[in-house]
């Protein structure tokens, strides 16, 4: 072997050896700009913020509830408890109305934001199906559903039709166990069960994009705090909310890059 064959040949495998860590998805810590009191009894399944308030949805068995909130104080505002058959899961806005996924049960509710009561029914799946419902979010024009598996599902507002998949995959390797999520300034946030963590997909594509570590929170929780799940924005403000199962707090948190859009409403111009 030559001098230079050999030269060639081990930068070779050099730049083979390398290519795997350049190619890894960036991950970026999460930072808390304020953190607020959050009910540590609740199972959060959902969470989406709209005009100053807070709402959420608690799972389990006979204990399942949605719950309007103030975020600042924590303090329950109005609560709608479920039958005991159903298991909350994700929840999203549609105008007035908020649209709730169980688990296993293929219904979905209509409640109203105003006064949380009950004023409609969907199915999210059809009868020979075995879809799970998990999370839920829109992105203005129609419904994005989670199922625990790694691929999300399109649904039409007007009547919750399904319109198309779409896997998720992080450098081709599928996500599972999406679960909460949230539609961002033109990207979705997912969180991933049993994981401090929450994906940033492109829409257009499936693909991971960044990776939110939300580790740094943990030393702020208490010892009962569960796993992640939990994320609300502000589209008028930009601030990012999460929080997680059992957890005592809900944070306000941000990260040091710019990974998605921020509709934020600009101030009123001054005289």
């Amino acid at each position: 072997m030559t001098r230079i064959t050999y030269l060639l040949a081990t930068c070779f495998i050099f730049c083979c050896t390398l290519a795997p860590a350049l190619a890894r998805t960036p991950t970026y810590p999460c930072r808390i700009i304020n953190e607020y009191p959050h009910n540590p009894e609740t199972y959060t399944q959902g969470l989406f913020f709209h005009e100053g308030k807070m709402y959420e949805s608690s799972g389990g068995f006979g204990e399942s509830y949605l719950a309007m909130i103030e975020p600042e104080s924590g303090r329950t505002l109005r609560l709608y408890p479920l039958e005991g058959k159903y298991f909350a899961e994700g929840i999203s806005r549609r105008g007035d109305a908020l649209y709730m996924l169980t688990w296993l049960s293929g219904t979905g509710f209509i409640h109203s934001l105003e006064t949380l009561e009950r004023i409609g029914t969907f199915e999210y799946r059809q009868s020979w199906e075995k879809t799970e419902g998990w999370g839920l979010t829109s992105d203005g024009t129609q419904f994005i559903m989670s199922t625990g598996k790694p691929r999300l599902r399109f649904h039409t507002h007007a009547d919750f039709k399904h319109q198309a998949v779409m896997t998720v995959l992080d450098n081709g390797e599928p996500v599972r166990l999406l679960n909460e999520l949230e539609y961002v300034g033109g990207t979705l946030l997912a969180n991933v069960w049993k994981k401090d963590v929450i994906a940033v997909i492109a829409l257009e594509t499936g693909n991971v994009q960044a990776w939110i570590d939300l580790s740094p929170l943990r030393e702020r929780l208490g010892s009962q705090a569960g796993v992640a799940n939990g994320i609300a924005y502000d589209e008028h403000s930009g601030r990012l909310f999460v929080t997680g199962k059992h957890w005592d707090k809900l944070f306000e948190i941000t990260m040091d890059a710019v990974l998605w859009r921020q509709p934020v409403t600009p101030p009123a111009a001054s005289n």
